[in-house]
């Protein structure tokens, strides 16, 4: 029987070693194992009693060892198995006391979201674009959530909820609840007044409305809370093997150069690249793009793309692409529309700017081709708005402006390809654009209890036709093929014509 007691022995051995192995390998070698023995059932378990503790002895002195360096050998050559864990998974464990940063009862939470939706109600001006864009009807909406938030018991179910009502209605006039980045936005609007002065009258009343002591207490316990679950969720990911750049969300992104230029033939066609317009880049972009002007000012074509554009600040585009380009004045006369709400008469100045003759009562407003009755019968006060542009003459271009715009142009970078269409600055070619670049910047909507921040642009702003630019956006004098990119089309529109 001395044979037995080695291929046992043998079997413990490779029992530890396919530890790290994967369930399918370790069937194989089970059935493999079965078939090798001959001996009986009966006389294996005779002979296992027998040699059950020379076995244990044997393995403990002599194998342990290296099964142990098997084992770990195989755990760094076998792929791992199963998903990796999530926030999601880390918070289905929590109970509701632990998912509370903020200590507030479920009243408070159903009353910070009826005061949302009244607030939405006096201020917000796209309760009919939303239906219409996005089949949401936002009195609907709110009766649907307000009975699940009726019954919340923890911060994180409430934020989850408030988000999710807020998602629907996809971002239309810039709605958007904001999580932790609220410590970035409030720092990041101070810095933008202290690189710009000019613009610390109207920035403050921004800065005075996000610095409230709920705010930052309850943001700060929030940041800490998801930090902290962040920190929980790697930890076990390492754990079970998995890399931070698994998949799990925790890749670093590549960083992008905001500015690209290039000289696509020499002495005829130049190419610009913008990224964002990106008041924290204005001057670092503003050295690369001037001279790149200058060097290209007498070229046939320069191509300027922001088809990757999803916005910034208008006085990127106005003082850093059509001022140094332009060889005159261009000037778009547009409508901003409003509702009467506080928190509007707050951010917009409503009521100096209706003394001063600013703000009209929506009365006058002339009766405009492409305008909406149902949306303005909603609405309460306009300015007329005209963006004027002045050129610095120092790099004006004397060929042909093109601008590449996509589906992906949103805010300013919508406010771009609406300026240069109506006024001749640039031909603009690729995708009908996003919409919103007709207002101001977002209002905020702080709930008082929790101190969540919830922004929207204050202003429904329409063109001089009447068009809503959120709801339509622009559409480019030349559409692109399907089969190619907006620079693909310009390029051959500018082979065509030189034809």
């Amino acid at each position: 029987m001395e044979h037995i007691k080695k291929r046992i022995i043998l079997l413990i051995i490779l029992v530890f070693a396919l530890e790290g192995c994967s369930p399918k390998l370790k069937d194989s070698f089970e059935n493999t194992k079965l078939d090798s023995i001959e001996e009986s059932s009966a006389e294996r378990k005779e002979q296992e009693e027998r040699d059950r503790e020379s076995a244990n002895q044997t393995t403990v002195t002599q194998e342990a060892i290296p099964s142990e360096a098997i084992v770990e050998e195989n755990a760094k050559q076998m792929p791992v198995t199963g998903q990796p864990v999530t926030m999601e998974d880390l918070l289905a464990e929590m109970t509701d006391r632990e998912k509370c940063w903020m200590g507030l009862s479920p009243k408070k939470y159903l009353n910070d979201f009826d005061n949302l939706y009244k607030e939405l109600q006096a201020n917000y001006p796209y309760f009919g674009v939303v239906n219409r864009k996005h089949n949401v009807d936002m009195e609907e909406s709110y009766e649907q959530y307000r009975k699940q938030i009726k019954d919340c018991r923890n911060d994180d179910d409430f934020w989850t909820l408030l988000r999710a009502f807020i998602n629907e209605l996809q971002y239309t006039g810039h709605i958007q609840a904001w999580g932790y980045r609220y410590a970035n936005e409030l720092k990041s609007l101070k810095d933008t007044v202290e690189a710009f002065p000019q613009y610390k009258e109207t920035l403050q009343r921004y800065i005075d409305k996000l610095e409230n002591p709920v705010s930052e207490k309850n943001y700060q316990l929030m940041r800490d809370f998801y930090e902290e679950l962040e920190a929980e969720v790697i930890e076990r990911n390492k754990e079970m093997g998995f890399s931070e750049d698994s998949g799990t969300g925790w890749e670093e992104t590549e960083s992008i150069p905001n500015v690209t230029t290039k000289v696509l033939e020499k002495g005829k066609i130049a190419y610009v690249d913008i990224e964002a317009f990106d008041m924290s880049t204005y001057e670092e972009d503003k050295q690369i793009l001037l001279p790149f002007y200058e060097k290209v000012q007498s070229y046939d074509h320069l191509i300027i793309d922001i088809t990757k554009n999803t916005g910034g600040g208008m006085d990127y585009y106005n003082q850093l692409v059509v001022a140094p380009l332009a060889d005159k004045t261009y000037s778009v006369s547009t409508y901003l529309l409003a509702k009467a709400g506080l928190n509007n008469q707050y951010f917009l100045n409503l009521k100096e700017g209706l003394a001063e003759g600013l703000w009209l009562p929506l009365s006058e407003l002339p009766d405009l081709e492409g305008i909406n009755k149902e949306d303005i019968s909603q609405l309460d006060y306009f300015m007329k708005e005209t963006y004027l542009i002045k050129p610095n003459h120092k790099s004006a271009f004397k060929g042909k402006l093109w601008l590449l715009v996509s589906a992906q142009n949103y805010s300013s970078a919508e406010y771009a390809a609406m300026f240069s269409k109506e006024s001749g600055f640039a031909a603009l070619v690729g995708e009908q654009t996003g919409g919103d670049g007709i207002g101001v910047d977002p209002a905020y909507i702080i709930l008082p209890n929790t101190g969540l921040v919830v922004q929207y642009s204050p202003i429904y702003g329409i063109t001089g036709d009447g068009r809503n630019s959120e709801e339509y956006g622009t559409e480019p004098d030349y559409y692109r093929r399907k089969d190619e990119t907006a620079l693909d089309t310009c390029l051959r529109l500018i082979k065509n014509n030189n034809n």
